[in-house]
């Protein structure tokens, strides 16, 4: 006959790796959240650095290539 020991023993056993594996599975969603979040913020960034670019390059004044620059006047 099996011991009550042991039987406590197999029982606490299948719960901790249980556990593990459940740790396992939450600490794989929890990386797959951290990318997906992690990309989606780059995607914002990228896209706003992009848009304030193209408001700089056309806030900017723009000056005709065949025109003089300032400093070749004052000479």
């Amino acid at each position: 006959m099996i011991g009550v020991g042991f039987v406590r023993e197999a029982i606490m056993a299948a719960i901790s790796s249980d556990i593990f594996l459940q740790h396992g599975r939450i600490a794989g969603h929890l990386e797959t959240a951290f990318v997906t979040l992690r990309t989606s913020l780059d995607a914002f960034v990228s896209n706003r650095m992009r848009r304030a670019a193209a408001e700089a390059e056309y806030a900017r004044p723009h000056r005709l290539l065949c025109a003089p620059s300032p400093s070749v006047d004052s000479q």
